[in-house]
């Protein structure tokens, strides 16, 4: 896969420096273009240029912060892409600098989302001051536009990926709740999408929280169901019996797994992790049930870490059913392989019903990542 940092091309950055010199004879293009090739822009990563642009753009838009905003508003509607991050990003440079900049990055960042995305730049103004700011997105919550109404869930996110995590709604999501409550029957799967991976963050610390307001809502429609379902997702992985339950996978006692093989005890890195079992439904009716496995990766201390993985999420009927698995053990960016035994578990509606050991071969000198 081609690094992200390489989304910015010459060209892309010309047809930026292109389009504000037309709106603004002024732009001094060539000097943006010299300015975002400083170093260390050659070896930098795909964030580290994109505030690379957004210093340029600092350094070359007008010193009034309302004429820049303006230029960088209209410009934006002519791209697309996530590589056009620094629009937002040089709303959140500019505008964090004085306070009375707020409620204008606040407009425009609004603005601009309908084009990129801005629930990066948004997270400094909310932790600097957090009620005012939820009340700019309770508005936003509301608005026709979908893209508006998934910056307001998306923002507020207490963990979200790639951006910096909000330590006062990781301690006191309340004020998110409240806003995400009134978004479970948005129209808009996008939107939804969004105010499902805010519940799943706040999941990560309060699961009790979070599944009181599924007990509760579960049921109003399919769209909240979708939503409450997939927020739930992580208390769904941890086995928790009460998020199982509530969302159609009680323990299962008539439900068992036999035959269970690791048909590959020894896997060298690279390779396929392969596995079979049966479920059995011991009942005279089909039943549902949530079939994951996880393995224990070794760590660089020799403990293992837990993983699992979803098989399938259906109903089973009478009888036996037989389930085959391979799993790559191949190199990814998330995860440090090390040889040694790992440990492979078997999990039906929360419940390890199997388990064994495998072993990962490779030279120490080559555990990769």
């Amino acid at each position: 896969m081609e690094p992200l940092r390489n989304l910015y091309t010459d060209e892309k950055l010309e047809a930026v420096a292109d389009t504000l010199r037309k709106l603004e004879p002024a732009f001094p293009a060539g000097r943006f273009m010299d300015l975002v090739h400083r170093d260390p822009w050659g070896e930098a990563p795909f964030k580290e240029r994109m505030r690379l642009v957004t210093l340029a753009l600092r350094d070359t838009l007008p010193e009034s912060y309302e004429m820049a905003l303006h230029l960088l508003c209209q410009a934006a509607k002519e791209f697309r892409g996530v590589e056009y991050i620094f629009f937002p990003d040089f709303i959140e440079l500019r505008g964090m600098e004085k306070p009375e900049h707020e409620p204008a990055s606040l407009a425009a960042l609004a603005e601009i989302s309908r084009y990129s995305t801005s629930e990066f730049a948004i997270r400094p103004f909310l932790q600097r001051r957090p009620e005012a700011v939820m009340e700019r997105l309770a508005l936003w919550s509301k608005s026709p536009d979908e893209h508006v109404r998934r910056l307001a869930s998306e923002g507020c996110r207490p963990r979200l990926p790639w951006g910096t995590r909000l330590p006062v709604f990781v301690r006191n999501p309340e004020p998110v709740l409240s806003l995400l409550e009134t978004m479970l029957d948005d129209a808009s799967e996008y939107v939804r999408r969004s105010v499902a991976n805010n519940l799943n963050d706040i999941a990560k610390d309060h699961p009790q929280r979070v599944l009181e307001l599924a007990v509760r809502e579960i049921g109003s429609s399919a769209r909240t169901d979708w939503i409450l379902k997939h927020g739930c997702r992580t208390l769904l992985k941890q086995g928790l019996p009460e998020a199982l339950a509530l969302f159609g996978y009680p323990a299962a006692a008539d439900a068992g797994v036999e035959r269970f093989r690791i048909l590959t005890p020894s896997v060298e890195f690279g390779g396929e992790l392969e596995f079979s079992f049966e479920v059995h439904n011991r009942g005279e009716y089909s039943v549902p049930l949530r079939i994951e496995y996880e393995i224990g990766f070794v760590k660089a201390s020799g403990s293992l870490s837990g993983k699992r993985f979803k098989l399938s999420e259906r109903s089973y009927p009478p009888g036996i059913s037989a389930v085959a698995r391979h799993h790559a053990l191949k190199p990814i960016t998330t995860r440090r392989y090390y040889p040694g035994v790992h440990a492979l578990k078997v999990l039906v509606n929360g419940v390890e019903l199997a388990a064994g050991p495998f072993e990962l071969t490779m030279p120490a000198a080559e555990a990769r990542a």
